[in-house]
């Protein structure tokens, strides 16, 4: 007999005292703990309140039955054992209470070694049981840490792989201004093309500028409290300054940009930055991806207590492949990454994230070369930002 065995809790709920004070003189020469209740009630009591791992339960009692009172102590504790005392055992009687939870039946009149025999057989399963539970725990522990670590693992080689990316974009227009500015110094060029090397130099200065502000803004996102107050404001003003913003680029491209924007639209409250973030990186990879004469639209209707917002393009799309990481840190499909245009993959996250923290929602839906449509929706009665 097992040590865990041997410090059991027993509980004997019978209304005959003869039994009760019979199965205590029995039991509690073997090391157990025995305790006693006349009636469910007082024996429900003794359970909340005592660590209980075995109940001998008299199956007519005043009250509650020894079969409803199986229930009720399994309702508190699933593991105890409990074992029915009846003094007419039947197949409908054991039907009945296996199903209710019993272990099993100590009939009337029984001896010593019949009442030993049970106890210690269900004492033993209620230590197979708990110990089975506790390996398993073991194993699911085991099965988390496993996870945890798989997890660290791929953020250590994130932040890896976002150092190398981070140190080629960096560097990239960096080495590029430098070299025009050597050719410059030490008179290489005709000063008839000056301008166009300095044009190329503010080229990549802006390209700078722009990822830094990407790094920027995804890690102010990342921090617990967002830098930035809340304002209720018109998010259409936004949109009409950015597209103005943009105007340069669409006519170079020779991009027809259309925007719907009815009148009267009601306020949201959101961090006036953090709405001009999610036009322009949505505007400018709808730019970025659409072909030389081809068409951006943009939109925001209300619907249903929010605003509904979208930019449609008939760019170059986004493969079926990369439509379940199109919203991940530092993610760019491998159609855009040919076009050879510069970027970091942070614009979509960035987004994704100012829009869910405004209580919003983000979607897309794209077609490989016939174009993409994003959408995104904040609500009318925002409150959180």
């Amino acid at each position: 007999m097992t040590s865990s065995i041997e410090q059991a809790n027993i509980l004997v709920i019978d209304d005959e005292m003869g039994i009760r004070e019979g199965c205590k003189r029995a039991l509690s020469p073997q090391g157990y703990s025995v305790h006693t209740a006349a009636d469910g009630d007082e024996g429900l009591h003794i359970i909340r309140t005592t660590k209980i791992d075995l109940a001998l339960i008299d199956i007519m009692m005043p009250g509650i039955s020894g079969i409803d009172l199986i229930s009720r102590i399994h309702e508190y504790e699933p593991d105890i054992i409990c074992i029915i005392i009846t003094g007419y055992a039947t197949v409908e009687l054991a039907v009945t209470a296996i199903k209710r939870g019993a272990y099993d039946f100590l009939t009337k009149p029984f001896t010593m070694d019949d009442l030993l025999l049970i106890v210690n057989r269900g004492l033993e399963r209620r230590h197979l049981t708990l110990e089975t539970k506790r390996l398993q725990k073991i194993e699911e522990e085991a099965q988390r840490l496993s996870e945890e670590k798989a997890r660290l693992e791929e953020l250590d080689k994130a932040k890896i792989a976002f150092i190398r990316l981070i140190t080629h974009e960096l560097q990239a227009p960096i080495n590029a201004i430098s070299t025009y500015l050597d050719l410059l110094i030490n008179e290489y060029i005709p000063p008839e093309q000056h301008k166009e090397i300095l044009e190329r130099s503010q080229a990549r200065a802006k390209e700078q500028i722009s990822l830094i502000a990407d790094l920027l803004e995804y890690g102010r996102l990342k921090e617990i409290k967002t830098a930035g107050v809340p304002e209720t404001i018109q998010i259409e003003d936004i949109l009409r300054n950015c597209i103005d913003e943009f105007k340069t680029e669409t006519k170079e491209k020779n991009l027809e940009i259309t925007a719907e924007i009815p009148s009267n639209l009601p306020p949201v409250t959101i961090i006036t930055d953090q709405i001009k973030s999610v036009w322009t990186n949505l505007i400018s990879n709808a730019i970025k991806y659409t072909l030389p004469g081809g068409k951006i639209q943009i939109g925001i209707q209300e619907a249903n207590s929010e605003l509904k917002c979208h930019v449609r393009d008939d760019g170059i799309g986004i493969p079926e492949e990369a439509k379940e990481r199109i919203f991940s840190d530092f993610f760019r499909a491998k159609n855009a990454k040919s076009l050879n245009i510069p970027g970091t993959g942070l614009g979509l996250a960035i987004v994704k994230q100012i829009i869910e923290n405004s209580g919003g929602r983000i979607w897309f839906e794209s077609v490989v070369n016939k174009g993409s449509s994003f959408y995104f929706t904040l609500p009318l009665n925002n409150s959180k930002p």
